[in-house]
């Protein structure tokens, strides 16, 4: 995902583009460990919960959180079968049409 970053950016422009990519990457970690921690407290029990029952929210949580992670895929569908061929090492032929 990060190389595609630089699939439309000029060369004079790649430092700024790589500021750029380093910032919303850190951004995105945060919000990912802020979605877990909302997620674990929508699903966890009352403080005074049982151990059992503290397990069983935290499961819920973590499954709430890889069917979201599951979702989000959904942004590459958008991509054409050339959108890294600016960033690629070797070429790839596109069937005419």
């Amino acid at each position: 995902m990060s190389t595609l970053v630089f699939a439309d950016i000029a060369e004079e422009d790649a430092s700024g583009a790589s500021s750029i990519a380093s910032t919303a990457q850190q951004m995105s970690i945060s919000f990912g460990v802020a979605a877990a921690g909302l997620a674990t407290v929508f699903f966890l029990p009352s403080s005074h919960s049982n151990p059992t029952e503290m397990i069983y929210g935290i499961h819920k949580a973590l499954i709430a959180l890889g069917i979201l992670t599951v979702l989000s895929t959904i942004v590459f569908c958008g991509l054409n079968s050339g959108d890294g061929d600016g960033v690629s090492l070797h070429k790839v032929l596109h069937p005419a049409g």
